[in-house]
């Protein structure tokens, strides 16, 4: 039966077309084989919160450590269907509670031991450990343990048969058994990514945290003459404007995110350049942190969410370059359901609701008010992001129409992701780049408030928790599906979000250098077949 969710791959075919035809225009159409040498400099607009894969949540580290360390298997665009990579096959038992992999022998990490199964196990044992706080410890759940047959044959044994079985194996990079069991559980993901081997195509040159990142090839790297660029820099300029500057001036060659305002400056008037335009996984949001008792009734953020005029954002800030969201999944998944209806921007029935909920101006300053407290809070979101300012700014604007006093707080990167960790806010502009995997769990579910869980604005529905756990035990996506729809209606109906767009990926690339292949996965995730042309 699971072979008929791997065969589903031409139901996804369409939304990776243009992305697919769109990288083989550029990276394949070459008059000359690749050369090597050369260095890639990446503009990043913030330094990345940890390089260790047990000890970051960020998305934006994990583009970076994927880079450093090496997967069973290699996921691809479709989000169903897996290429080898450590492993050069895998196998189900008939009863599809055992999968066996067959690693490569010749991997080693870059102190020179070899890459076994021994490895494979460890890591499995550390992301399953409570000790550890590994984030995506709820994916190992129905894998009950890691044994090894030999050097380099390993089994996963399961204690259920669902469709996500190969994918949540597969999930988290392999890290070397001799690193971890020499380092005490609960201090693994405190350890700096200097001090850890790595099996990647990169290994890590030098990092001068809030500077720069700089990877070099592994000459340890399995793939004899990969990668063909001498070196990778990632440069932190925190600062959008600067960013930009940089990119048109030739001082950086890459840029993720460009703001879409700047496309058609950069289409038209430099032609070095290489606007790629590709459906994307993120979405971004207003989280309310319903610790705070403005924001724990659902009323009250519908209330907010109808103040908003989301529309109105996506037209001024991004140009035709973003599409209104309505859900914790994104279209390109295959779970997100397409018939919910936006909540409406009206702010009349917004006050409607406020007063039904006791909001008056009782003391005739202009803010509502309720027991003697101003309907007042602070929204942040990361310094150096212009459009995020930018939606602070309107959003500000927007809710003072309906009496609500929005104090807006821009921190460093880092600095507000500690905050987010901690529930330590009241409102925050945000992005998520969702999971390939349909799953609401890790998100939206009650246990997920916990230390180490992504659930950071304490959001809490039973009924939406039993409807996922059911959708992610099916075999069969078809039945599956209502049940994903149903939970994502109850989501968006309590609006613990005010959900608001879905922007495309925007990413600039030099025209020298060859072989970029971005996608949903990720703008680097094949930079060892990155190379430039010289001029």
């Amino acid at each position: 039966m699971y072979k008929k969710a791997e065969i589903r791959v031409g139901m996804f075919l369409a939304a990776f077309l243009m992305v697919l035809a769109g990288a083989a225009i550029f990276s394949c159409s070459r008059e000359k084989p690749a050369t090597r040498g050369g260095t890639l400099v990446v503009g990043e607009i913030s330094d990345f919160e940890s390089l260790n894969p047990m000890g970051t949540t960020d998305a934006h580290a994990r583009d970076i450590y994927n880079l450093l360390f090496l997967s069973l298997l290699d996921e691809q665009p479709d989000f169903l269907s897996f290429k080898p990579r450590l492993a050069r096959s895998y196998e189900f038992s008939k009863d599809r509670k055992q999968l066996t992999f067959h690693l490569r022998d010749d991997v080693k990490w870059t102190d020179g031991a070899p890459v076994t199964a021994y490895d494979v196990k460890a890591t499995f044992d550390a992301q399953k450990n409570p000790d550890v706080l590994w984030s995506g410890r709820h994916l190992k759940e129905h894998i009950d343990s890691v044994k090894v047959a030999d050097a380099h044959t390993v089994t996963y044994y399961y204690n259920e048969v669902y469709p996500y079985q190969l994918m949540d194996a597969n999930d988290g990079p392999i890290m070397p058994a001799h690193f971890i069991n020499s380092t005490e559980p609960n201090k693994i993901r405190n350890i700096q990514i200097e001090d850890i081997p790595t099996d990647g195509p990169f290994k890590l040159l030098e990092w001068k945290r809030g500077q720069a990142l700089v990877l070099v090839p592994n000459e340890n790297y399995y793939e004899k003459g990969k990668p063909y660029l001498d070196k990778v820099i990632f440069k932190i300029i925190p600062d959008q404007v600067t960013l930009l500057t940089q990119l048109k001036s030739g001082e950086i060659d890459c840029m993720e995110s460009i703001p879409p305002r700047e496309v058609k400056d950069l289409e038209n008037n430099h032609p070095e350049l290489h606007v790629f335009n590709f459906p994307t996984r993120a979405y971004i949001y207003i989280g309310w942190n319903e610790k705070v008792p403005f924001f724990r009734d659902k009323k009250v953020r519908r209330a907010l969410t109808m103040a908003i005029n989301r529309q109105l954002i996506i037209d001024n800030l991004y140009y035709g370059y973003a599409e209104e969201c309505t859900s914790p999944f994104v279209p390109i998944i295959w779970a997100y359901n397409p018939n919910i209806k936006p909540i409406p921007y009206d702010p009349e029935r917004a006050k409607e609701l406020l007063a039904e909920e006791g909001f008056a101006d009782s003391d005739g300053d202009g803010w509502l008010d309720k027991d003697g407290k101003r309907f007042e809070f602070e929204l942040m979101t990361n310094y150096g992001n212009e459009i995020r300012k930018d939606v602070q700014v309107m959003v500000q604007d927007m809710l003072k129409k309906v009496g609500i006093k929005v104090d807006p707080a821009i921190l460093e990167w880092t600095v507000m992701l500690e905050k987010i960790k901690s529930m330590d806010f009241e409102a925050m502009v945000n992005a998520w780049r969702v999971g390939t995997k349909a799953d609401l769990e890790p998100i939206w579910s009650c246990a997920s408030r916990r230390q180490g869980g992504y659930n950071r604005i304490d959001y809490c529905n039973p009924t939406v928790d039993s409807l996922n756990t059911l959708a992610c035990s099916m075999l069969d996506f078809d039945k599956a599906r209502p049940l994903f729809y149903k939970a994502q209606e109850i989501i968006y109906e309590e609006q613990p979000y005010t959900f608001l767009y879905v922007p495309h990926a925007l990413d600039a690339l030099n025209k020298r250098f060859k072989g970029a292949k971005p996608d949903a996965i990720g703008m680097y995730h094949n930079l060892q077949e990155w190379w430039v042309e010289e001029k």
